[in-house]
Formats: C-alpha cells, structure tokens, sequence
C-alpha cells in the first residue's frame, strides 16, 4: 500500500522532531538533508525548518523560512504561516496584508492542503494578534461578523458539532471576543448588550455559557 505522506523520508522525520519539540534537531535535519532533495520538496523543507524556528520562539529566523517557503506558492496556509510569523515580530500590518492574501486563496484554492481549516485560521490568527497587543477591529471582524454567525445563524453551540465542520468552538470564540472588548476599552455595558443580543439566537448551552459569562468582566475574573 503506497504511503499517503508523498514528502521524502527526510521530512518525514524533520516532520516529527518538529512534533517532539526537537526544534534544533529538525532544523539540523532539514540542513543536512537538503543536498539531496529535488527542487519540489524544497518548500516543504523550509516550511518544517520555519515551524521549528517558530515553535522554538525564534521568531525573526521562523519568518525567513517561511517567507521562502511560501514565495510563489498559491497554498492559503503557506502565507498563513508567514502572516502568523509576522505578528510575532511585530509587523502587525504587514500580517494583516498577508492575511489578505491568505483570504483570497482560501477561496481560489479551496482544495489546497492544510493543517487547519480556514475558519480555524480566523481564531489562531485574532489570538496572535490579541496576544502581541494589538487588538483592533480588523481582528475583532473575524470573530464577531466572521465566526459568531456560525453559531447564531444555525443555533448550535455544540463543539463536537462543529469540530467535525473545521469550525472552532463556540466558547473559545466567544472568549477571544471578550479579550478585544476588553482590549480595545469597551464596557461591560456593551459587553452585557453582546451578550444578551446571542442568547436570542443560541442554543441551550449557548445561552447558559452567556449568562456565565456576564458576571467575567474584566477577563480574569472568572478565575
């Protein structure tokens, strides 16, 4: 039976440092591995080294790789990468442009390959930002007009739900907006409001986890 991962051996295994937290050794690997690759596998290459940068907090060398590796490329999570990258360094503009792009080709290439879906994407990269400071209404968007209408729109709440439509958890949405209101100086007034204008539209557990949620303002003070 063929192997369903067509990547070398060699990434293979960089592959799986990279999931042990060996992020030196997989870096290593892929340097040392290089020579023999053909040109095709080079971008996989430099996505598994920048990953390894990345997890390892080496920001600045994490964005060189994955810059390279996404430079031509049409593939939606290769410049998610670089926009993820971006804010940690930073460039908090020039991750929003990124994003931009990333947008576009997730809907140009919806059949690309990824490791998380695009919705998905929408909460990692509004986490990013909120926790390198810079929460503002563009992250906010992909929440609150992006996100929240999932669970308004259909009224279901449930995880495992949703889970199996690459959509993120209601909660976890839920409190990332909590974190921008917070950031961004509204009150819990307008907090309340948001809240209260959900439960309409919710679910049972969706309209208890609001209510739960009305006393936690600031964030934190739910423990």
């Amino acid at each position: 039976m063929p192997d369903a991962d067509p990547a070398p051996e060699a990434i293979r295994h960089a592959r799986q440092l990279v999931r042990d937290g060996r992020y030196a050794e997989a870096v290593d690997h892929v340097h040392a591995a290089w020579p023999a690759l053909a040109p095709e596998h080079h971008a996989a290459a430099l996505t598994c080294a920048g990953l390894a940068h990345y997890f390892a907090r080496r920001w600045a060398e994490a964005l060189g790789y994955l810059r390279a590796a996404a430079r031509d490329s049409e593939v939606p999570e290769a410049w998610f990468n670089v926009a993820m990258a971006q804010v940690q360094v930073g460039d908090v503009e020039g991750a929003h442009a990124t994003w931009q792009r990333v947008f576009d080709l997730s809907y140009a290439h919806q059949a690309a390959p990824e490791t998380s879906t695009f919705f998905q994407k929408k909460l990692l990269f509004a986490a990013a930002l909120r926790d390198a400071g810079a929460c503002d209404a563009r992250g906010l968007d992909l929440l609150e007009r992006q996100l929240l209408p999932f669970y308004t729109t259909h009224h279901i709440t449930d995880a495992s739900f949703w889970g199996l439509r690459g959509v993120p958890d209601f909660e976890s949405v839920l409190d990332l907006i909590r974190d921008y209101y917070e950031a961004m100086g509204r009150t819990e007034a307008e907090w309340h409001a948001l809240l209260d204008g959900l439960a309409g539209e919710l679910d049972e557990e969706g309209r208890a986890y609001c209510q739960a949620l009305r006393s936690a303002w600031p964030p934190g003070a739910d423990g």
